[in-house]
């Protein structure tokens, strides 16, 4: 690998990484902050995409994308939670249910498998065409216009999430996911806050399908296929190198970096020539399920010297008094 072909690849990796850093979060705040997976994920990515690209297709402007996708994510959210709430189905299952239903209602509005738009109407084309000012190389650029969005937009996501997450209604989100008994015994409406959770995170997935679709110049059925493992690898890592004492936007922060760790490994991986880019899903379950086993790897160590201190403290011990008198005998 030479030295260009790794900095284009880590440019392209952090790019990608930005863009998806929105999905890292949004596991992170239904996995982690309310205790209750959403399996809502993959639709809703899909259907922000999938918004995204018919209005950018009808002519659009970009900057409405970024405002009605999230809240196709928010509105996909939003059923996920009246199911689980007023209906008393559980989270997986009302995931389960929205997910299929997205299904359809995407080809709906696609009209089709898949769909397209001209690349001049994306939110990358202007600060593409603003880098090649400076004599920039177009690839270079192109690559360049994905971290600059992908960061603005991240840091606007991070402050708005930080900003409802320190009010008193996002606290008492919060301390529903800790312990739903204890708020509602102390007059909070759980249900209420359980569907600003699903509202909040399908919002900013969908945000993240509308960037990654523009950023892979089209939508079809299939997009969305994968990206929940894709959230809960980059969470994972995320919270591996995320300190102990972390607050709420340090937690936030490590998760974007976590998306962005876990976008740098496969791209390098596949660069590499030591894996064929059809495996890539494969190879995306292999990092879920090590990031997954990582906590139990670390505590490998300290179990193996438990285990040999023990045995060797059984070596130590003094024999009874019957294998001493066979002993002597």
């Amino acid at each position: 690998m030479t030295a260009s072909v790794f900095l284009t690849t880590m440019y392209g990796s952090l790019g990608q990484g930005l863009l998806f850093a929105p999905v890292a979060i949004g596991v992170f705040l239904s996995l982690r902050i309310m205790k209750r997976p959403d399996l809502t994920i993959e639709g809703t990515f899909a259907f922000g995409a999938v918004i995204a690209m018919t209005m950018l297709n009808g002519g659009a402007h970009f900057m409405h994308t970024l405002i009605v996708a999230p809240l196709g994510g928010a509105a996909a959210g939003l059923t996920t939670a009246l199911i689980h709430t007023k209906l008393k189905i559980d989270a997986i299952i009302s995931g389960l249910l929205v997910t299929l239903a997205l299904f359809s209602i995407n080809l709906y509005v696609m009209g089709g498998a898949t769909i397209s738009a001209p690349i001049d109407r994306f939110i990358f084309s202007p600060v593409r065409a603003h880098l090649l000012t400076f004599e920039m190389p177009p690839f270079q650029a192109l690559l360049w216009s994905y971290i600059i969005v992908g960061a603005i937009v991240l840091a606007f996501v991070v402050a708005i999430l930080f900003f409802v997450y320190s009010t008193a209604f996002g606290l008492s989100i919060r301390s529903t996911g800790d312990n739903e008994h204890m708020s509602r015994s102390n007059g909070v409406n759980t249900d209420s806050r359980k569907i600003a959770a699903f509202i909040i995170a399908n919002t900013i997935i969908g945000l993240s399908g509308a960037l990654v679709a523009q950023q892979q110049s089209g939508a079809n059925i299939n997009t969305g296929t994968g990206v929940l493992i894709i959230g809960l690898a980059s969470l994972v890592i995320g919270e591996i190198v995320t300190p102990k004492n972390g607050g709420m936007l340090t937690k936030l922060l490590f998760m974007a970096l976590g998306s962005i760790m876990y976008q740098t490994c496969v791209a390098l991986v596949i660069v590499s020539g030591l894996l064929h880019p059809d495996w890539t899903r494969l190879l995306t379950a292999v990092f879920a399920l090590t990031a997954l086993c990582a906590p139990k790897i670390r505590e490998l160590p300290a179990v193996v010297s438990a285990l040999t201190a023990q045995y060797i403290s059984k070596l130590r011990q003094p024999r009874n008094s019957k294998e001493e008198a066979e002993v002597q005998a």
